[in-house]
């Protein structure tokens, strides 16, 4: 899941901006989570008890502490967001370059101008992170690999548990795994139920591995030999 923030200290644009980011999540097939903060500190504070955000809508001109203050914080912290500044305002150009801005939207704000915004901002995004993509009754949803656990095969359908919960889409174990393979993208095939992220993975035994919220898979009995060699390539043990 995406996690979009919205800062503005007017109600009524931050109405406005989020009625169009929900539009344009929805226009791109996006899997996101959008919040709404009338303040740069209310926003620090969400980062700073529930991690950082994937990409961060601020207007410059606010009460309390601004956008380009704001923005300086959060790079403190995380190098990786994604920045929109909002305003109409010019005189912060020198102050913003600082902070790694991604894209300058002019107020009053418009819906086709941000959809571009969002959707260069997913192209970078899918560059510096693996995406993988399935459909589910016929609505396409995109998550980021690194945020995937591990899929679980559920009779016609697979489950994907990732760090925000879990989701089902109709296809084959197999299918996911050879598509995986497609990318490039190494999980490990454990049963004929579940194929795992090895990032997730804290300990590995010939009969079982243990993730790291604890939870244990079985290992299949002619998966073994296979899973040894491809842990070992993994994690370039010699």
């Amino acid at each position: 899941m995406i996690r979009i923030g919205i800062c503005d200290d007017l109600v009524e644009q931050l109405q406005i901006q989020e009625g169009m980011v929900r539009n344009i999540v929805c226009r791109l097939g996006l899997n996101a989570e959008i919040k709404c903060f009338q303040s740069g500190e209310d926003l620090l504070w969400e980062i700073e008890q529930k991690g950082n955000m994937d990409i961060m809508l601020l207007d410059i001109e606010m009460g309390g502490i601004n956008g380009v203050e704001t923005a300086r914080r959060i790079r403190e912290r995380d190098n990786r967001a994604i920045l929109f500044f909002i305003s109409c305002y010019d005189q912060y150009c020198k102050e913003i370059i600082n902070v790694q801005p991604f894209w300058f939207i002019d107020k009053p704000v418009s819906e086709a101008e941000l959809e571009s915004a969002f959707r260069e901002a997913f192209k970078v995004m899918s560059q510096k992170e693996e995406i993988f993509e399935y459909t589910y009754k016929k609505v396409p949803y995109k998550i980021l690999v690194n945020k995937i656990r591990y899929f679980e095969s559920d009779k016609r359908q697979v489950n994907l548990y990732n760090t925000d919960g879990v989701s089902s889409f109709y296809k084959k174990l197999d299918e996911v795994e050879a598509q995986l393979e497609q990318m490039n993208i190494k999980f490990l095939r454990i049963s004929k139920s579940y194929l795992v992220n090895m990032n997730y993975v804290k300990e590995f035994r010939y009969e079982k591995i243990v993730m790291d919220d604890g939870k244990e898979f079985k290992i299949g009995p002619r998966y073994k030999d296979k899973i040894r060699k491809s842990y070992i390539q993994l994690m370039g043990i010699s």
